[in-house]
């Protein structure tokens, strides 16, 4: 077996099929195999059910992100050359041998697919003994894998680019980005304590490639100063200029098709509409890491003018106090299973400084205090 062709897989059924016929219209020759990662995919299962051929298929019961998705992928190939794609791609007839042809010669250790930088490549081949003897794929954030194992391959020899393999462009494979000027449909809004951390690109990144409607995406950072959770969060929504509204923690990914179902569920007449969590737990009564409200709600159920959420709850207790405000109102959350995303349960609050992590936890105190001055001790805080 010449090449090992490693995919990993999240979801997106459409741009999957796509890859997958793309894949299968490769020649015989160079001889290779394709080994799907299943990376705890959704909406996936119907087309690894159609799959034949020299195709296997290696599952992650949890998200394991593009670097252990690859290791996984690497340990059960069978091939010399190592061809690793960062998700999936459209490939032309000629992409493998001329990532090959690249590695004829023993001075190259990398070949990158396009003619772009060899660290922003979609798509890269190595042989399977040069990155084990450098360590293996290195850990690195999902966006810089391909990155990484470029750098690290780089010190032992050449790396290449290919124009002769590009892969088709994230813009033909119908990406979500809208002409400037349009209506907005939806403003997402997103509080970071740390804007430009791995958490909140990745949260960015899921929401551009699974967001097909004219939307905005608004990031407050509120770690420097800290400011908490519901001053930024009433600062987005006052920017907001979408029909619709979704408050989002950064420690979120949207799988696709989230937005439509909340959408109808809104247009349905639900006040406050959120997902169903599949990795993660889960709340029945209120998941308020995101959840969907229309302008009117906003209007409706402010506390005051331009504050949704109530300001005297700074870090905590916010999500509990609305859910509160609305079951009163007779209208409470609703879950729309249809819509579904990942969340890693309060990692939004988690920070490596000690100073910051110290007024967060005087503050989630104080937020306590302030709750059950209003509401009492019966009822049961919310985490995120």
């Amino acid at each position: 077996m010449r090449a090992s062709i490693i995919l990993p897989l999240t979801g997106d059924p459409e741009r999957t099929l796509r890859c997958l016929a793309a894949l299968a219209e490769l020649p015989e020759t160079p001889e290779h195999e394709v080994i799907i990662v299943d990376d705890a995919s959704v909406g996936l299962e119907g087309l690894f059910a159609r799959l034949d051929g020299d195709v296997r298929i290696v599952r992650s019961a949890r998200r394991a992100g593009l670097a252990n998705a690859l290791r996984l992928g690497i340990d059960a190939a069978r091939g010399d050359t190592l061809v690793l794609l960062n998700g999936p791609l459209v490939v032309g007839p000629g992409f493998l041998e001329a990532l090959l042809n690249v590695l004829g010669d023993p001075r190259s250790t990398v070949a990158t697919a396009g003619d772009a930088a060899p660290v922003a490549a979609p798509a890269l081949a190595c042989r399977a003994a040069d990155l084990s003897a450098a360590g293996g794929v290195p850990s690195a954030p999902d966006s810089f894998v391909l990155a990484a194992v470029c750098a690290t391959l780089a010190r032992v020899g050449s790396v290449e680019a290919v124009a002769a393999a590009q892969p088709e462009t994230a813009a033909r494979l119908g990406g979500c980005r809208r002409p400037p000027g349009e209506r907005v449909e939806l403003s997402i809004v997103i509080p970071t304590l740390d804007a430009a951390g791995d958490r909140a690109r990745a949260c960015v990144a899921a929401l551009q490639v699974c967001t097909d409607a004219p939307h905005e995406i608004i990031v407050l950072d509120n770690g420097a100063p800290p400011q908490g959770f519901t001053a930024p969060v009433n600062a987005g929504l006052r920017a907001a200029r979408g029909d619709y509204m979704v408050v989002l923690n950064d420690d979120v990914e949207v799988l696709p098709g989230w937005w439509p179902p909340l959408r109808e569920a809104l247009e349905s007449g639900a006040t406050v509409a959120f997902p169903l969590t599949i990795d993660g737990a889960m709340r029945a009564d209120f998941a308020a890491w995101c959840f969907a409200l229309s302008r009117a709600t906003l209007e409706e159920f402010e506390v005051a003018p331009g504050e949704f959420l109530d300001p005297s709850l700074v870090v905590w207790y916010q999500d509990t106090d609305l859910l509160e405000r609305l079951r009163a109102a007779g209208r409470p959350p609703r879950l729309v299973r249809e819509s579904r995303i990942r969340h890693g349960l309060s990692e939004t609050v988690a920070s490596e400084d000690p100073a910051l992590r110290a007024w967060i936890a005087r503050q989630v105190r104080a937020d306590q205090a302030a709750f059950e001055a209003m509401h009492g001790t019966a009822v049961a805080g919310a985490a995120r």
